[in-house]
């Protein structure tokens, strides 16, 4: 059962490849451009999916850094750990996307609107969540789980941010009326990502649960010295 498993990971990756591939000639090669945003709008094919992929992260964080405090639970303090890097790393790409298409559709990188704001305090959110874990002591364990929930409850904020405030991005419904041959290149796009990030994110949470183990086992053997 166990070398089952340890096949998923590879396989998350070989199912990824070819849809790399085919998602990257659809976007350049097949796509038509948008009428009216013309050549930028196919950063829209890289920019929503990491930034579905950064809220899924920061949802699976919040949820995990919950029950790390609720059950004292090393695999869901791992499992936080992990997805908020990763869910770092798509709102990195988001945050980088967002400007060049913004400017190139609006004229202008930021126009500070909700949808804007609210991703990019997520972002924030996940990299001090980071920094305290990766940096803090011992006691700010529980200031680390509070900012991984605070950012999954901002999630739905930044979902309904254009029906809640007048917003110039375009409506959550965008994805839904895409005509065929866009839908045709978002899917694979998305499914590439989220398959990669999801091998990647197994291997990180596996890595962080060895890596306590086996300071347990030092501790363990210190002790035995003494």
């Amino acid at each position: 059962m166990k070398r089952k498993s340890e096949l998923v990971v590879p396989l998350l990756f070989l199912a990824a490849a070819p849809l790399v591939v085919y998602s990257v000639q659809r976007v350049f090669l097949h796509t038509p451009n948008e009428r009216t945003m013309g050549t930028a709008f196919k950063i829209f094919f890289f920019h929503v999916p990491m930034g579905w992929l950064c809220m899924l992260m920061a949802v699976i964080s919040g949820v995990a850094a919950y029950v790390q405090l609720r059950r004292r639970s090393r695999t869901a303090s791992a499992v936080a750990l992990a997805s908020a890097e990763i869910g770092f790393l798509g709102g990195l790409g988001v945050m980088l996307t967002g400007p060049i298409w913004g400017h190139a559709t609006w004229g202008t990188p930021w126009t500070g609107d909700a949808r804007q704001v609210t991703t990019a305090l997520l972002w924030l959110v996940i990299a001090a969540y980071l920094l305290l874990r990766h940096f803090g002591q011992h006691a700010s364990e529980r200031l680390a789980a509070a900012l991984a929930i605070f950012g999954a409850v901002n999630v739905p904020l930044i979902y309904y941010a254009v029906k809640l405030w007048k917003t110039t991005h375009p409506t959550t419904g965008v994805v839904a009326k895409l005509p065929p041959e866009m839908w045709a290149t978002f899917w694979p796009g998305l499914s590439a990502l989220l398959l990669v990030s999801f091998g990647l994110f197994a291997i990180r949470a596996r890595q962080l649960v060895l890596a306590g183990e086996l300071d347990d086992a030092y501790v363990r053997l210190e002790d035995s010295r003494a």
